[in-house]
């Protein structure tokens, strides 16, 4: 294995398919590594779409101030609900999601400096709002998110006296599984990436147990803290919270082994 092939021959776990799942599988062969496009979550509409379409009436009304996304899939319910995009402040969890949005031609405002977490997103949006308070003081903030999302950003936005509004934007699932062709791809598989807690749980569920020699790769510390509550410890971690920071890192690791005498 060269350090310009660190993946050479491994067969990677990419944990989506469609055009997403292919974006990060060429960033595994640019690398050398052979992807495997499995996808592990579905997505469905929320039980209460009445609730979410109120909501966006209410943010094409201009009632809330701010605007905060923690997904690409958000992005597509924000397009499908017709979510007007030239009011108010859109606050983004990371570089992809804000890259999304951009695309979808909403204007992101803010994203958090370093890590790409709704803990980091949660403090970064507090901190603009104490910096450049709403009249009246006290921001009133849309939060359409996954129905199993931590409450993470709601509550740093709560405790610091602002009023969050959440609503369930999409709902989360397991895929499908296929027992026999999961049970002889988890034997075949040398490294699988790991982009969030529910992907986590449905590795788990599919995949587990894994070879000994797979190495497992996490977006972050909240998914790595889950995946080692599977008992499924990762041994990459990733720094940048994207999936090429995903990719990166599990190839830095590969290099590191081979490098070891």
């Amino acid at each position: 294995m060269s350090a310009a092939v660190p993946l050479a021959g491994m067969r990677v776990l990419v944990p989506r398919d469609g055009s997403s799942g292919e974006q990060i599988g060429d960033l595994v062969r640019e690398r050398g590594g052979a992807p495997v496009l499995v996808r592990l979550i579905k997505h469905a509409e929320p039980s209460d779409a009445a609730a979410l379409h109120d909501a966006i009436s209410l943010w094409n009304s201009g009632y809330f101030d701010w605007l905060v996304v923690t997904s690409a899939r958000t992005v597509e319910v924000l397009l499908e609900t017709g979510a007007r995009r030239d009011i108010g402040r859109i606050a983004a969890v990371g570089p992809a999601t804000a890259k999304a949005l951009s695309e979808a031609g909403f204007r992101v405002a803010l994203t958090p400096e370093c890590e790409f977490t709704g803990e980091a997103l949660g403090l970064a949006l507090t901190e603009e709002l104490r910096a450049n308070a709403v009249p009246g003081g006290s921001a009133r903030v849309l939060l359409p998110l996954s129905e199993i999302a931590e409450p993470t950003v709601e509550r740093a936005l709560f405790d610091a006296g602002h009023q969050p509004t959440r609503v369930t934007a999409y709902c989360t699932a397991p895929a499908p599984a296929e027992p026999l062709n999961d049970a002889a791809l988890a034997s075949e598989l040398e490294a699988v990436l790991v982009f969030s807690a529910s992907g986590a749980r449905a590795l788990a569920t599919r995949f587990a147990p894994l070879p000994e020699r797979t190495i497992i790769a996490a977006i972050g510390q909240p998914t790595a803290r889950i995946l080692t509550g599977l008992k499924m410890p990762p041994n990459v971690i990733a720094t940048e919270h994207t999936a090429e920071g995903v990719v990166e890192e599990l190839a830095a690791y590969c290099e590191r082994l081979t490098g070891s005498p």
